[in-house]
């Protein structure tokens, strides 16, 4: 027969397998304003947490997916609006406006995220470090993401049978004219550059203004893509106009896992 302590044992036992994926108990209040965090808490199901509060209109989240507030986001946020965020914790992209506005408020545990200069795997791997401290019982959803980073890494290296030229353009054209800003050393473009899959405008920069006498030096195969970020709009998008391909894709500006997503998207062969 079984004693009381086994019982208690058994119980005890079968609550941990039964354990979901959550926020720490202590903790009440999430907000997340970061575009690579919100995508992470996405993939691992905390969206449908009820602990977390609000996101950013700019973050790549259906309104299926998460129910509950949508904020300006960023700089753009009502200093009035951050009492709300007393008690909490707040995600937030790296930002030398918000740190000034968060930092001094004792009352919040803000969280900066910084993934500047990382690529895809680096940027998951930092998410992983960031949020560990925050959640419980998400062992295998945490190892999940670093997981799915890697497989949509390989299936975009796939992609590519032999290095291309191409020029990222940051925005969309306008009166038939082409954004000033190229994408360069950032992100994903910084990812291909390193892994020999293209070459790109010349140029140390993260992000540059082209100019037209050094765009007359590249080489006339050059494939031109205008990249724009649909966010909470959820368009997706890959048009072939005369001279350049019109690609929409929701996250394709945010660093890590999105990105990843979205180019695997651009680089399907099927383009309209």
């Amino acid at each position: 027969m079984l004693t009381r302590l086994s019982l208690l044992f058994i119980l005890i036992s079968s609550f941990n397998l039964e354990a979901s994926c959550d926020f720490r108990s202590h903790l009440t209040k999430v907000y997340s304003f970061s575009g690579p965090m919100t995508v992470a808490l996405k993939h691992m199901g905390l969206l449908k947490s009820p602990k977390l509060k609000g996101i950013s209109v700019f973050n790549p989240i259906s309104k299926n997916e998460f129910k509950g507030q949508r904020f300006p986001g960023g700089v753009f946020i009502s200093q009035s609006v951050f009492s709300e965020f007393s008690g909490g914790v707040v995600f937030y992209d790296e930002s030398r406006e918000l740190s000034r506005i968060l930092d001094p408020m004792s009352s919040i545990q803000s969280v900066q995220i910084k993934t500047r200069g990382l690529n895809p795997r680096d940027v998951t791997s930092y998410l992983v470090k960031e949020l560990e401290p925050f959640v419980e019982n998400c062992e295998k959803e945490l190892a999940g993401l670093v997981e799915l980073t890697k497989k949509e890494e390989v299936k975009l290296s796939s992609k590519f049978s032999k290095p291309l030229f191409v020029v990222y353009f940051l925005g969309e054209y306008r009166q038939g004219k082409p954004p000033e800003m190229l994408i360069v050393n950032d992100g994903i473009v910084k990812w291909l550059i390193e892994n020999g899959k293209i070459k790109t405008y010349p140029s140390p920069l993260a992000y540059v203004n082209w100019s037209a006498k050094v765009m007359k030096t590249l080489p006339d195969s050059i494939i031109k893509v205008v990249v724009k970020d649909s966010a909470e709009g959820m368009n997706k998008q890959k048009k072939k106009e005369k001279d350049h391909i019109n690609f929409t894709y929701p996250g394709a500006l945010v660093p890590g896992l999105s990105q990843l997503e979205a180019w695997n998207y651009l680089m399907d062969d099927k383009i309209k």
